[in-house]
């Protein structure tokens, strides 16, 4: 229980900073945010501990824990790694991925599409969690899943719903799964490739541009 608190107040946090709705220099209180969200300090030292290897506060002695200014170009560097991570992910997924695997993929694409359709963000982000998620699996690499989990966790607080709704790309980030799925389902590396590439960079590049016209840069 502790840890799923600690994510919450981690994710909150972040999404807070990212915003911009926490400045940069603002000294953080663990027992403020602990009476914020009623819990003691233990989870949210664990969530300091997340968004300090996220890159958005630091602690110093004497000085306590502050925001900082997020790095956009570490932030690129990262969604860059990934694009090419599940990229990889997607085409050996496309020769490796066996008959439940490939329907368990097609039956998480299908039920979000009512979801894209209606723009149940909070919904379609969960579910678009678990599409990655069986990508990675398929691709039967331990390396490079756990590979990619690491990268997603830190790039975790740029997938909040709110930033999700400024993208509002829900309908074309459902299209581009559909690319993905079609070239999974027949075997086609290449193509698989490609469209997981072109998919995650398409996200990236959007959310950078939002970030930056917000002043975040």
């Amino acid at each position: 229980m502790s840890s799923i608190i600690s994510e919450q107040i981690y994710r909150d946090v972040a999404a807070n900073i990212i915003s911009g709705q926490i400045k940069p220099g603002s000294k953080l209180e663990e027992q403020s945010i602990a009476d914020q969200f009623k819990v003691s300090r233990t989870p949210v030292r664990e969530a300091f501990r997340q968004l300090s290897a996220a890159g958005l506060i630091e602690s110093k002695p004497r000085r306590g824990v502050r925001v900082i200014d997020f790095n956009v170009d570490q932030l690129a560097d990262m969604y860059e790694a990934v694009a090419d991570l599940e990229a990889i992910c997607a085409g050996l997924c496309a020769e490796r991925m066996t008959t439940l695997e490939r329907k368990k993929l097609e039956a998480i694409h299908e039920s979000a599409r009512p979801l894209a359709k209606a723009k149940k963000i909070p919904d379609y982000a969960e579910l678009n969690e678990q599409f990655h998620g069986a990508i990675r699996r398929g691709a039967h690499n331990n390396t490079l899943e756990e590979s990619v989990k690491k990268i997603r966790k830190r790039l975790a607080p740029f997938r909040h719903p709110w930033l999700i709704k400024k993208r509002d790309r829900l309908a074309i980030s459902y299209a581009e799964h559909e690319e993905l799925v079609a070239a999974i389902l027949a075997g086609d590396r290449e193509r698989a490739h490609e469209a997981a590439l072109q998919h995650v960079t398409n996200t990236s590049l959007l959310t950078m541009e939002i970030l930056a016209a917000s002043g975040n840069d």
